[in-house]
């Protein structure tokens, strides 16, 4: 077990999305103003030109050892070795610069940047360093020797509620109350259709920030006049001076109704709570989470690739590899191949052994969405007469094989209870029964199912149809607690169950084929059944003072199904070029088969409808979901947002539609904590607003939006709660200089 210090200096290194933010380039301008300082003194005679020559050098050796130093941490790494020992030639000078680690403050304890500046009462994890430059300067090889001290702050980018790269829209249609930091890279925009307050929430919320690089618009936008001031923005100030108080003041932010920014003077009534003109944070591209290269790729515990360029099985292990015992053959149609890859690219032979067992042994847990190779027809049981692409019947190959779900709390509430059961997978088999037998099955049983997994071991369902993109998706599909869970039973055969390097577990999941790279593919991961991520407390321990997490990644799109890290929450996020929701109840049983939402399809509002069930016996699924606080997703999201599709500078959706949405809600709730952090466009999935409530986008009306309880998880306010591998920014901070002179 790594120290307390460790895990958090592991935790917050951030991966390859580490940026750059404030002084990096004053420490570059500084170094060339001392070159020019040092080209102008040399051509002094005498010794006391050479001596100024001499500090200028050492100075500018100082600031570029820095500098140095801030662009190991900003590239994703800690100095060592040869780091700490340096030379440079500065018009045409040589300095020699040494670096020490500040005793116990390499990282030191993790501390709030000061109320006041600007990302004020953010946590960060400093590294403190000792610098020293001498430099010899002839005539009379004068010699000069400065040294100080500087903090390298390291910022997890997970302390905002939203940090976003481009223009931050915020313009919801109803009611929104926000807690949390905001900061757009670009311009900020407030025009909510009813009341907007963004405000404190003493005692873990106490302030309210709100940064921008551009400016801030309320009422109108600076491409468009014409549109009209509706509702209300109420923003904190920074005072509480008003009863009652330990609380922030509000103050409503006038509509300036047109396309002019809210003047600096008015900005500045609200007494540091709102800042614009901001120095803009680097950002890296949104490719960093690519496969194959990126830093998350290469330091993932777990990478798991439904890979569609291999070719379709059999499958090249013998069923010994897979089910321990015998629980059938392997008769199956061909399959795409779902593997464990090393960071180089290949094949893990031996985990990809121990998935396959794991694919065996819960049934479900793991699969893929195919494509349907016959034209898509009505379901028998319908009366709608349209034959649509929601309305499908797929055929695989040779027979109509569609996998079902496993029967693991297929309710989604966290709680494996008989609701959960499917007799539609009893296994066969006598002896000691496995530990995840649905409660309904017999057993012994010597009589498996009709075509379950367990007569011809075929890992597919049927086809999944995005109505936004208008498009079949190929899916690689995980109940993340499941395989957490089976991991920690059979002694960690997949990833260490007690890993605490980078603050926890960090699983890659993605698929490779023809079009992986593409601008727009139909390519994704869906995570679904993960309400409770360890039910078995065995690989996150509950309550601890600084607990592991789990960070999902994937380059490509992520669906994230049902609750989500719900109940006994964890620390977690999910990283991905686009992120979209579906409820529970997105899937229902037809013609016997637990299969994916096709025949609920409502003509008249040309909407999907979320289904009335999901699983036998009515649980999950529309009937769950009635009360406000009964879907709830607890992670940090990071995304692609995608431009409108008319201009760049048009609305998005806003935050109000950070994530996306597939299906009707029907005034529904969703409760998300977390934090939104968008770095730039998505790389392969358009991710635009799509229109919802029939209004028209993409061709027809997509969705009706959930009621938003939208929040700041403020358990991030403790860097020891930051998911794995958390994002960060780097601050430089000088703190002493001093000149010795000899």
């Amino acid at each position: 077990m790594r120290s307390r210090h460790r895990n958090h200096a592991h935790r917050q290194r951030g991966a390859a999305l580490v940026t750059a933010l404030i002084f990096l380039a004053a420490f570059s301008a500084l170094a060339g103003a001392y070159a020019a300082n040092v080209r102008s003194t040399i051509a002094l005679s005498g010794a006391s030109g050479a001596r100024r020559a001499a500090f200028y050098t050492a100075e500018a050796g100082l600031n570029a050892g820095i500098t140095a130093f801030a662009n190991i941490f900003q590239n994703s790494g800690i100095p060592h070795g040869l780091d700490f020992e340096q030379s440079f030639t500065i018009a045409g000078k040589s300095t020699d610069v040494n670096l020490y680690e500040s005793e116990n403050c390499a990282p030191c304890p993790a501390t709030q940047i000061p109320d006041g500046e600007v990302f004020g009462g953010l946590n960060t994890i400093p590294y403190r360093y000792v610098v020293q430059s001498i430099s010899e300067v002839p005539p009379g090889d004068s010699t000069a020797h400065v040294a100080g001290e500087f903090d390298i702050h390291n910022i997890p980018i997970f302390q905002f509620l939203a940090f976003i790269d481009s223009h931050l829209f915020i313009m919801p249609l109803p009611n929104m109350t926000l807690h949390g930091r905001l900061h757009t890279n670009s311009d900020l925009y407030f025009q909510p259709d009813n009341n907007l307050i963004i405000e404190d929430m003493p005692p873990d919320q106490p302030n309210v920030q709100i940064t921008s690089v551009g400016d801030v618009y309320r009422g109108g936008r600076k491409y468009n006049s014409s549109w009209r001031c509706w509702g209300n923005t109420v923003i904190d100030q920074l005072k509480d001076d008003v009863e009652p108080f330990d609380d922030l003041d509000p103050r409503t932010m006038g509509c300036t109704g047109n396309s002019n920014p809210v003047p600096e003077s008015t900005i500045a009534q609200w007494n540091g709570s709102i800042k614009t003109k901001v120095r803009n944070i680097i950002t890296p591209p949104v490719d960093i989470i690519d496969a194959g290269d990126g830093e998350y790729w290469n330091r993932a515990d777990l990478r798991i690739v439904l890979n569609l360029n291999l070719p379709p099985g059999p499958i090249d292990f013998s069923e010994a590899d897979l089910c321990p015992g015998g629980y059938g053959t392997l008769t199956s149609p061909p399959l795409n191949m779902i593997t464990v890859e090393t960071s180089t690219g290949a094949t893990d032979l031996l985990r990809t052994r121990q998935l396959w067992r794991f694919m065996c042994e819960r049934r479900g847990a793991l699969f893929f969405n195919d494509v349907p190779t016959i034209p898509p027809v009505p379901p028998a049981n319908t009366t709608v007469t349209l034959a649509s692409k929601w309305m499908y019947n797929p055929d695989f190959e040779d027979d109509n094989r569609i996998y079902r779900r496993v029967g693991e709390d297929t309710s989604g509430n966290g709680v494996l209870s008989n609701w959960d059961s499917n007799d539609a997978i009893c296994p066969a088999g006598n002896g000691v029964s496995p530990w995840w037998r649905p409660p309904s099955c017999p057993w012994p049983n010597t009589t498996p199912v009709a075509h379950s997994w367990f007569q011809d071991m075929d890992y597919r369902r049927g086809g999944f149809w995005n109505h936004r993109e208008q498009m079949w998706m190929n899916l690689l599909n995980l109940n993340l607690r499941a395989l957490i869970e089976w991991n920690e039973f059979n002694g960690s055969p997949l990833f260490p169950a007690n890993d605490t390097t980078d603050g926890g577990l960090v699983l890659f999941l993605t698929v490779k084929g023809p079009d992986s790279d593409a601008a727009n593919n139909s390519y994704g991961v869906r995570i679904f059944d993960s309400a409770d991520l360890d039910m078995r407390n065995a690989t996150f321990t509950p309550g601890v003072v600084d607990p592991t997490g789990v960070t999902v990644v994937s380059d490509q799109a992520v669906i994230v199904q049902g609750n989500f890290n719900k109940k006994d929450k964890f620390p977690a996020a999910i990283l991905a070029d686009a992120i979209w929701i579906l409820s529970q109840g997105w899937e229902v049983p037809i013609g016997g088969f637990q299969n994916d939402l096709k025949s609920v399809f409502d003509l008249s509002t040309n909407n999907r409808d979320v289904p009335t069930r999901d699983a036998p016996g009515g649980a999950g699924g529309r009937a769950s979901f009635t009360s406000s606080s009964a879907l709830g997703i607890n992670a940090a999201f990071l995304f692609g947002l995608g431009p409108s599709t008319r201009n760049p500078e048009w609305y998005n959706g806003g935050l109000e539609n950070f994530p996306k949405f597939l299906e009707s809600w029907s005034n529904r709730t969703l409760n998300y904590r977390g934090s939104f952090v968008s770095l730039g466009e998505p790389q392969h999935k358009a991710n635009n607003w799509a229109c919802g409530s029939g209004n028209s986008c993409l061709g027809s009306g997509v969705y009706d939006p959930p009621i938003r309880a939208y929040d700041y998880d403020t358990d991030f306010n403790q860097v020891e709660n930051l998911p794995p591998l958390t994002p960060k920014v780097v601050y430089v901070q000088q703190r002493i200089y001093t000149r010795v002179y000899q």
